[in-house]
């Protein structure tokens, strides 16, 4: 049985082993950040808010990630994500980083890119009394869903630099795309 705590366990050693061979092939470092702990009365307590759970380099660029799962079907509860992560994320971004979140929906077993830019559109209209989540057919139509390749399991990679060149053509018409 899987509890809250661990429920982004399985997604958690896919994306370390894919970085593992982004690492062995040269493409990217990216590391897991811990979580600050300690153990009181055999529980295990957060000492201070994290950062996001993975931070790294490729072809000279900064990546800054969180990787979320869900078992809901239809949508990706907004509650999900803690709002220093998405301060982090957006400074990181604001200093020429890619910033991005990579969402599971478990149940359906499929992986979304989804760019900061586009989290951040269902991110404030939360904050202003809209909507507490994104709908999964969003997600599906405006987000390029991460697949095997290459020989990586989860193929993020590649979606960092093709969606940077997208957003660099359609940050000039003003929408805002995955």
């Amino acid at each position: 049985m899987i509890n809250h705590a661990n429920r982004g366990k399985a997604l958690q050693i896919l994306v370390n082993h894919t970085n593992a061979i982004y690492g062995h092939k040269g493409w990217a470092l990216v590391d897991e950040i811990a979580t600050p702990t300690k153990n009181i009365r055999g529980r295990m307590i957060y000492e201070k808010k994290s950062t996001v759970d993975y931070v790294g380099i490729a072809q000279g660029r900064g990546i800054a990630f969180d990787a979320k799962s869900t078992k809901v079907e239809s949508r990706f509860d907004l509650d999900n994500v803690h709002d220093h992560q998405v301060e982090y994320l957006k400074k990181f971004m604001d200093q020429g980083g890619i910033s991005f979140l990579l969402i599971e929906f478990s149940k359906l077993k499929e992986f979304y890119f989804v760019r900061l830019p586009f989290f951040l559109k269902y991110w404030d209209a939360a904050k202003s009394g809209g909507r507490k989540s994104i709908p999964y057919q969003d997600i599906y139509l405006n987000c390029d869903p991460i697949k095997t390749s290459r020989g990586v399991p989860l193929d993020y990679l590649e979606l960092c630099f093709k969606n940077v060149e997208k957003s660099k053509k359609t940050s000039k018409a003003g929408e805002v795309t995955c």
